[in-house]
C-alpha cells in the first residue's frame, strides 16, 4: 500500500494553527490577569477530568518523584498541579501582550535581589538558570530592565507563532536564540562578552548532549551545556524563579545562590548540584512546576520508559 503524503498542506495546516494561537494569546492579552487565570483553572480542570497525556504524565512524575505520598494527597496535587500548568499557559495573554510596565507592575516582592546584583556587577559573564516553575516569562521582563540578556528557547512547529513568539518575548528588551549550533555559540559568546544569558536547566537533553545524575532520586539525563559553559568561559551562575501569588495578585520573584559543586571540573557532580538547586526551588511553590512534562522518558541502561510502561502515548 503506498502512503500518501501532503506536505504543503501540512504546511498550510500548521500555519493556521499558528495563527489561531496567535489570536487566542492575544485574545487573552485584552483581559485582566484575573480573567486569564480563571480561564488557566478552567483548562486544568478540563484536564483532570478526563483521562489526557498531561494527567497522566502529571502522575508517572510524582509517582517516581514523591513514591511515599499517599494515593489521596497525589492525585490532589496532580489536581492543583494541573490548575497551575494551565494558568501558565493562560498568562501567555498578559506576559506577551500587555504593556511591558504593565507586566513589570505584576511583581509584588523580589527575593535575592542583593544575589542578582552583585552576579551581575562581577561582570565574569552570568548564566541564569531559570527551571519551568511558576511563570518564567517574567522574569524576563525584570531581568531587562538591569541588563541585556540573551535566552535559548525551543522554536515551535509552527513557523508563524514561532515568528510571532520570538518577537513577543524580545519586545521586552532580551534576546532569543534557537536551540541550534549558532544559538550555542551566541550564548558562549554573551558570556565571554561578560554578558547574561537564561538557561531552562530542566529539559530532556539529547543523551550524547546529557549526563546522567539524579534528580528527585530519579536517575535523569541532564543538560551538560551548563558545565561545558561554566567551565570554559568562567561566567558564575544563580538560579531564579517567579512564584504565582493566590487570587491574582501577582508574582514574587526568587534569586537563589549556587553551591560550589556547580562549578565542579567532573560534569556529574556539576549536573547533581544544579539538579539539587531546581529541587531547591520547586521546594517554594512545588505544585506550580511543570509536572506535565516527559522529563524521565530517556533511561538508563536496562531501564524501562515509565510513560510507556503507564500506557502514555
Amino acid at each position: 500500500m503506498v502512503t500518501l503524503r501532503f506536505p504543503k498542506r501540512s504546511r498550510v495546516v500548521k500555519s493556521l494553527l499558528g495563527y489561531l494561537m496567535i489570536g487566542l494569546v492575544k485574545l487573552l492579552g485584552l483581559v485582566p490577569l484575573s480573567a486569564a487565570q480563571k480561564v488557566g483553572t478552567g483548562i486544568g480542570n478540563m484536564l483532570w477530568k478526563r483521562r489526557t497525556r498531561s494527567r497522566e504524565v502529571a502522575r508517572v512524575n510524582l509517582a517516581l518523584c514523591y513514591p511515599d505520598m499517599g494515593e489521596a494527597e497525589r492525585e490532589t496535587f496532580i489536581h492543583e498541579t494541573l490548575k497551575e500548568n494551565g494558568k501558565i499557559a493562560a498568562e501567555l495573554g498578559p506576559m506577551w501582550s500587555y504593556d511591558p510596565e504593565k507586566t513589570y507592575g505584576l511583581i509584588r516582592n523580589v527575593y535575592g535581589e542583593d544575589i542578582l546584583d552583585a552576579a551581575i556587577a562581577d561582570k565574569r559573564g552570568l548564566i541564569l538558570l531559570a527551571p519551568h516553575l511558576g511563570n518564567w516569562e517574567i522574569i524576563n521582563n525584570y531581568i531587562s530592565k538591569k541588563c541585556p540578556i540573551t535566552i535559548m528557547y525551543r522554536p515551535a512547529k509552527s513557523t508563524s507563532f514561532n515568528k510571532w513568539m520570538v518577537t513577543r518575548r524580545e519586545h521586552v528588551g532580551c534576546k532569543l536564540v534557537p536551540t541550534t549550533r549558532a544559538g550555542v555559540k551566541s550564548l558562549f559568546d554573551a558570556l565571554n562578552n561578560g554578558e547574561m544569558i537564561g538557561f531552562l536547566p530542566d529539559q530532556e537533553p539529547r543523551e550524547k548532549s546529557g549526563v546522567w545524575a539524579p534528580f528527585m532520586g530519579v536517575e535523569t539525563l541532564t543538560p551538560k551545556l551548563p558545565h561545558e559553559m561554566l567551565q570554559k568561559t568562567g561566567a558564575q551562575a544563580i538560579y531564579g524563579f517567579a512564584k504565582r501569588l493566590p487570587d491574582a495578585l501577582g508574582f514574587d520573584l526568587y534569586f537563589l545562590s549556587v553551591d560550589d559543586d556547580l562549578y565542579d571540573a567532573d560534569p556529574r557532580v556539576c549536573a547533581t548540584s544544579m539538579n539539587r538547586g531546581i529541587e531547591t526551588c520547586i521546594g517554594y511553590c512545588r505544585e506550580q512546576y511543570q509536572w506535565t512534562y516527559k522529563r524521565f522518558k530517556r533511561r538508563p541502561d536496562g531501564e524501562n520508559n515509565p510513560y510507556k510502561e503507564a500506557g502514555v502515548p
